[in-house]
């Protein structure tokens, strides 16, 4: 326990936080993992393309990249029970496990079915990755230290952001689009002794396990992973070829896609209920509306403002830069009273450049101001995300870290799936009105992103309530362990 809780008797207990050298080492752990993790995702952009060409799987293209997504949100929920009962180092290990696994098969993929069926093992890691992860710092680092912690996550994207899709580029234009998805699971391999070693004596105090509510969430989990694969392939659908039956298929998936995630999130989060609701509801509306429309850019770019694909990409690597930078501006941030600003201004930077990235939707419009817009957008999100794992771990008890943090990557997960699948549904809808297509699909995505500023005052807890006495308690300077 955090120092200033109570234990079952009603009497404080002090917790007792890694040691300084314990705490760097997970420190490089951690970004090791996240940079990895990175460049698998940048660089996969890049080759997917050539991938589908090779593999005769062209029809297949838009579920290769969307399932990663729906079988991660499954695994995303059940990483937060398992975290808090049988302890996260054991769902680490299986998460990168599956991650390394799902690799391999599509390194080794003879078709694009089998390709496909290694995305979705991938995505079955990635979703028990990263909660974990989440977990052991906020059980075990010091909650004045989170902060940079998350901050050095944000970095750890910023050099797979510069060299992953050169990388990726040459290896394809050299015929080895391979080698993209088969050697991260080699240094995987080569780095889990030092795994092995840095988490094998991370205390844990387990939760109470109940199999009830285990079953439920495995059950809500992946009839929403499902659904949200089938709203996937729906993005992929030609203008042309929509039909009522593709409106109703599009209609029914969001629906119960909501309908059976609602039970894994915390209670009120749909109706922005202040506190923890509010935090978990507004990562999933930046992080959604962000990806959502930088998932476009490069496309518009180059559809409209003719520029190559080399340099076109580069808008990507800006708002990676600058999102590492408003990480390290929050990372450094001092005073309750500053914190509290964080998300607010955050999420203003972020809808003023994906506002702007939808006026540059026009050809008439300087597609320098969308580099412009885009800075500001990463560093606002850069700034409001990592600001939100804080205050939500803040806001929870020990035995509860594991829910939390499922509960914040499964809102990040749904919103940049849904936020994807719907930008392109419009997207496709339009076409082949060119720039109608983007403002309108670019658009819709600033309004949402301009109704998390209104979410972003809500993110504190009521005062006097329990997640107010958790966030003080959490806020006490705590002991350091002495080993």
């Amino acid at each position: 326990m955090k120092q200033g809780q109570e234990n079952t008797h009603g009497s404080p207990v002090e917790h007792s936080y890694l040691s300084k050298s314990h705490e760097r080492a997970l420190m490089w752990l951690s970004v090791t993992i996240m940079s990895l993790v990175a460049f698998e995702t940048v660089a996969v952009g890049t080759a997917m393309p050539t991938v589908a060409s090779t593999l005769s799987g062209d029809h297949l293209y838009a579920l290769a990249m969307g399932v990663v997504l729906a079988t991660q949100l499954m695994t995303t929920a059940l990483a937060g029970p398992w975290s808090d009962t049988l302890g996260p180092r054991s769902c680490l290990y299986s998460g990168i496990t599956l991650f390394a696994a799902g690799l391999v098969i599509c390194t080794v993929a003879p078709t694009m079915e089998f390709f496909v069926i290694g995305r979705a093992i991938q995505g079955l890691g990635n979703g028990l990755s990263i909660v974990p992860l989440y977990t052991i710092i906020g059980n075990n680092v010091v909650p004045a230290r989170q902060p940079i912690f998350f901050a050095s996550f944000a970095a750890a994207w910023v050099l797979p952001s510069l060299i992953g899709p050169l990388v990726a580029g040459l290896l394809v234009e050299a015929g080895s689009w391979r080698v993209v998805f088969g050697f991260v699971p080699v240094l995987f391999a080569a780095g889990f002794p030092f795994l092995y070693i840095v988490t094998r004596k991370l205390p844990h105090t387990p939760a109470t396990l109940s199999l009830k509510r285990t079953r439920m969430t495995i059950i809500c989990s992946v009839v929403a992973g499902i659904a949200l694969a089938f709203l996937q392939v729906m993005s992929g659908t030609k203008g042309s070829d929509f039909t009522a039956a593709t409106y109703v298929t599009i209609a029914v998936a969001s629906a119960v896609t909501f309908v059976f995630i609602k039970p894994l999130l915390p209670r009120g989060t749909y109706i922005s209920r202040r506190g923890l609701a509010s935090t978990v509801l507004l990562r999933g509306v930046i992080n959604g509306t962000f990806i959502g429309a930088e998932t476009f850019l490069p496309l518009m770019l180059q559809e409209v403002h003719g520029w190559t694909p080399k340099v076109a990409g580069t808008v990507l690597t800006i708002s990676s830069i600058s999102w590492a930078v408003g990480a390290a501006i929050q990372g450094r941030a001092e005073g309750e009273r500053i914190r509290r600003i964080l998300p607010v201004a955050g999420t203003v930077a972020q809808t003023v450049g994906i506002a702007l990235a939808c006026l540059c939707s026009f050809s008439a419009v300087s597609p320098w101001l969308l580099i412009l817009g885009w800075s500001i957008g990463g560093l606002g999100i850069g700034m409001a995300f990592p600001a939100m794992t804080v205050l939500g771990l803040a806001m929870t008890r020990p035995e509860n870290q594991g829910k939390t943090s499922a509960s914040l990557q499964l809102a990040d997960t749904l919103g940049a799936a849904f936020c994807v699948a719907v930008a392109g549904i419009i997207h496709a809808l339009i076409l082949p009105s060119l720039e109608p297509s983007f403002v309108v699909a670019i658009g819709v995505l600033a309004v949402l992103s301009a109704i998390g500023i209104v979410i972003s005052r809500r993110v504190l807890p009521h005062p006097g309530s329990k997640e107010e006495a958790i966030l003080l308690a959490s806020q006490a300077k705590p002991r350091l362990a002495e080993s």
